[in-house]
C-alpha cells in the first residue's frame, strides 16, 4: 500500500501539567515538532494533518477516524497534563486499530515507571544504578539507609524530559533527602525515585529500527565547564532552557570522543535495552559512566525529543542521516511494519 496520508497527533494541555511553570518549553517543543514534520512530509507530496489532544477523547478518536490516515504520527508525550499517561494515547490507537510511528503502549508504559524499567533491565543483566522508590516519606525513608549511600539523586518516578530535576535534585545527606522527596510527592503527584549518584560522563544512543535495529553515533553531555556549585546532571533547565547559562555550559558532543571499544560496549548495551523493553522504530537510550568505568543505564526513552535541535536528529545528522530523512525513515518503518 502506498503512503499517501499522515494524521500528526500532539498533545496539547499545557494548562493541565503539574509541577513549575517552566514546564511549558517542553509543551512547546511538542508542538514545534509537529509543525516541522507536517513541513517535511507536505514537501514529500504525502498528505498531512495535525490533530490536537486535549481533553474530548471522543472528538479525538471521531476526527482521527475521519482522517483515514495510513500512518498517525504519534507524538504524544503524555495527556491531559500527564506523562503518565502517554501510554493511554498508544494503548487508544491499539484499541482502534490505528497505524502508528514509535513504540506500543506497553513498552511506552514500561519505560517511562523508571524503577519498573530498571528491574526488568537489571533481570535481563543490564546494569543500572541501585534505586529505592518512596511513596511515603515518613514510614519508608528509615529504611533507605541500609540500602544506598549518599550522594543519591531524587526523581520523579513517572516523568520524562527531566521534569522534576533541578540542581537540588542530587542530595547529600538525610536532611536534603527528606527535603527533596517532600518536594517531588507534593508537586508531582507521584512516588519519588531515589538513586545512588553517577559522577562521571552521560551518553546518549539513539537507536532506529525493528528487525535488525541500528545504533547512531554515541552522543556525550560535557558537563566540563559547570562550577563545583552545580551537579554534574542534565536538568529540565539545561535541556529545555535555551537561553538559560546551564544550558549553554552543557553541550552536547556528537560523535562523543571516545574509543571505539567504549562506543561498542555502549551501543551493545543500548541495542539489548532496545530489545527487551520491546522498543520500536526509534528510542533513545541514557547511560552514565563513573570512576569504576561500568556504564549503567540510567533510562529508555522509547518516545524522545525528535525536533530538528534536540539530540536524536544531532546523531542522525552524523551518521549522514539529514532531518528531513530522519522523518520519512521513520513514517516509513511504521508503515512498513504494518504490511507484513
Amino acid at each position: 500500500m502506498t503512503l499517501k496520508k499522515v494524521a500528526i497527533i500532539y498533545n496539547d494541555d499545557m494548562d493541565m501539567m503539574l509541577g513549575k511553570e517552566h514546564n511549558i518549553a517542553s509543551w512547546e517543543g511538542v508542538i514545534d515538532t509537529a509543525k516541522a514534520v507536517k513541513t517535511i512530509l507536505k514537501s514529500e507530496g504525502i498528505s498531512t494533518t495535525l490533530i490536537p489532544l486535549r481533553d474530548d477523547v471522543e472528538g479525538f478518536v471521531k476526527t482521527l477516524k475521519t482522517e483515514n490516515a495510513d500512518v498517525v504520527f504519534n507524538l504524544c508525550e503524555g495527556a491531559m497534563g500527564k506523562s503518565a499517561f502517554e501510554m493511554n494515547v498508544a494503548a487508544l490507537l491499539e484499541l482502534f486499530r490505528f497505524r502508528f510511528t514509535g513504540s506500543g503502549a506497553l513498552t511506552l508504559g514500561v519505560a517511562l515507571h523508571k524503577a519498573r524499567a530498571k528491574a526488568i533491565l537489571a533481570y535481563y543483566g543490564i546494569p543500572t544504578a541501585k534505586f529505592f522508590v518512596i511513596s511515603d516519606l515518613n514510614s519508608q525513608l528509615s529504611t533507605l539507609g541500609s540500602q544506598l549511600s549518599f550522594p543519591l539523586i531524587v526523581k520523579p518516578v513517572c516523568e520524562d524530559a527531566s521534569i522534576g530535576i533541578d540542581k537540588d535534585a542530587v542530595v547529600k545527606n538525610m536532611a536534603s533527602l527528606k527535603k527533596r522527596v517532600d518536594y517531588v510527592i507534593k508537586n508531582y503527584k507521584q512516588p519519588a525515585i531515589i538513586e545512588e549518584y553517577i559522577n562521571g560522563r552521560e551518553f546518549n544512543i539513539a537507536v532506529m529500527g525493528n528487525h535488525r535495529p541500528k545504533t547512531l553515533p554515541v552522543s556525550e553531555i560535557d558537563f566540563s565547564q559547570l562550577s563545583e556549585n552545580n551537579p554534574k546532571i542534565c536538568t529540565y533547565e539545561a535541556k529545555w532552557v535555551t537561553d538559560s547559562p546551564i544550558y549553554l555550559k552543557t553541550p552536547p558532543v556528537c560523535p562523543a570522543d571516545i574509543s571505539e571499544e567504549l562506543a561498542q560496549e555502549l551501543c551493545g548495551i543500548a541495542l539489548k535495552a532496545y530489545s527487551v523493553l520491546g522498543c520500536r522504530d526509534y528510542a533513545r537510550v541514557d547511560m552514565r559512566m563513573g570512576e569504576d568505568g561500568i556504564p549503567k543505564l540510567l533510562e529508555v526513552n522509547p518516545n524522545p525529543d525528535i525536533s530538528p535541535d534536540a539530540g536524536f536528529a544531532r546523531s542522525a545528522a552524523a551518521d549522514g542521516l539529514g532531518y528531513s530523512q530522519l522523518i520519512l525513515e521513520i513514517v516509513m518503518m511504521a508503515h512498513n511494519r504494518y504490511q507484513i
